[in-house]
């Protein structure tokens, strides 16, 4: 679970999405996921879908966001309508560059915090 003032969800919800690519950039799965408060993927989903789907692929590189920086960067952050919370689409980037792999996020209310729940690592 975690906690935003009102009016700071985006930025304190990135944040916690960038700091989860940081260790995801270093390839720890487990602790990846251990973020979470729940996900849909497994670690080896996971693995799955940094190779695109394609066993034979080697993983891919993701960037931590803290050191590598993209201008083409797109986050797409909006509420739900019934005000149960946010979700997120985060495009992943490789060497600074887009990589078809969307981060798919959402923060559902719970209390005076919220829970993270990865929904999903796909392309689009």
């Amino acid at each position: 679970m975690i906690y935003s003032e009102k009016g700071k969800e985006r930025n304190n919800f990135t944040l916690f999405i960038e700091h989860a690519l940081g260790i995801l950039s270093k390839k720890d799965y487990t602790s990846f996921l251990s973020l979470f408060d729940n996900s849909r993927l497994a670690e080896q989903d996971l693995v799955l879908a940094l190779k695109y789907l394609d066993e034979t692929r080697p993983v891919l590189s993701i960037d931590d966001p803290a050191l590598i920086k993209s201008k083409h960067q797109r986050v797409d952050f909006n509420a739900f309508g019934d005000g149960s919370g946010y979700y997120m689409d985060y495009d992943l980037t490789t060497y600074g560059k887009i990589n078809d792999l969307t981060l798919q996020v959402e923060f559902r209310k719970k209390g005076d915090g919220y829970i993270v729940l990865l929904d999903d690592l796909h392309t689009l």
